[in-house]
């Protein structure tokens, strides 16, 4: 009898435990604005290589003084770490060049708009392509460059998910952006989508205070590219 009321007692207890509703899982906890720009800091700088668009929006963006030269586009490839090749659109003396520019660990240089022939870059070039994307660049926009975080939404930009924040910055954490034409002391808006399964920057966005602006492009991240000196 009494081993007849145990295996009655171990019954009830399993139908009891069987019948238990399962445990709730711990909500996984929403990342913060700054977090999330934390992951796409990292994601830059574990790129292998990216093809890119700088493009300058509205009022030129005067370079040089003395040629009143001033920046329209760069468009090209990044090979990591320290590696860039674009087409430079800019002008100066009023006439509109374009022109092929190389980063490399051998320097930087340009290609003559007449004969295509490359020489060694001037020493004040605004524009450096590699610390666009080395760690005092995006990198460090994202990381510690930013302030007043939103997060505005997820979106679609050329097909990929991505969210969308928004911040300021101080132009002096934007120069390696903007070919070296903003300068610290101004604060700028700055919107940035980050594509959420790999948080890989596809677009920044910087507003300067009269409209004008920078857009940045990022897409092609990793595909095979090989960038020689010329």
């Amino acid at each position: 009898m009494k081993r007849f009321f145990w295996l009655f007692a171990c019954l009830v207890g399993l139908l009891a435990a069987c019948s238990a509703p399962a445990p709730t899982p711990e909500p996984t906890p929403t990342p913060t604005p700054q977090q999330i720009l934390d992951r796409a800091a990292d994601a830059v700088l574990a790129l292998q290589s990216a093809q890119f668009r700088l493009a300058r929006e509205g009022a030129p963006a005067v370079l040089d003084q003395a040629t009143n030269l001033t920046f329209s586009e760069a468009a090209g490839q990044y090979q990591a770490p320290d590696r860039v090749a674009a087409k430079v659109k800019a002008s100066a003396f009023g006439a509109v060049l374009e022109v092929e520019a190389r980063w490399v660990p051998e320097g930087a240089f340009l290609s003559n708009p007449l004969t295509g022939q490359f020489a060694p870059a001037p020493a004040n070039l605004g524009l450096d392509g590699p610390a666009i994307f080395g760690s005092e660049g995006i990198p460090a926009v994202l990381r510690q460059g930013m302030q007043n975080l939103a997060f505005v939404g997820v979106e679609t930009v050329d097909g990929v998910t991505v969210d969308h924040l928004r911040g300021q910055a101080d132009g002096g954490e934007l120069a390696a952006l903007t070919a070296g034409a903003l300068g610290a002391g101004t604060l700028y808006t700055v919107d940035v989508w980050l594509e959420q399964a790999t948080a890989n920057p596809v677009r920044i966005h910087i507003t300067e205070p009269d409209g004008s602006g920078w857009l940045i492009d990022l897409f092609d991240f990793n595909a095979p590219v090989t960038i020689v000196a010329p």
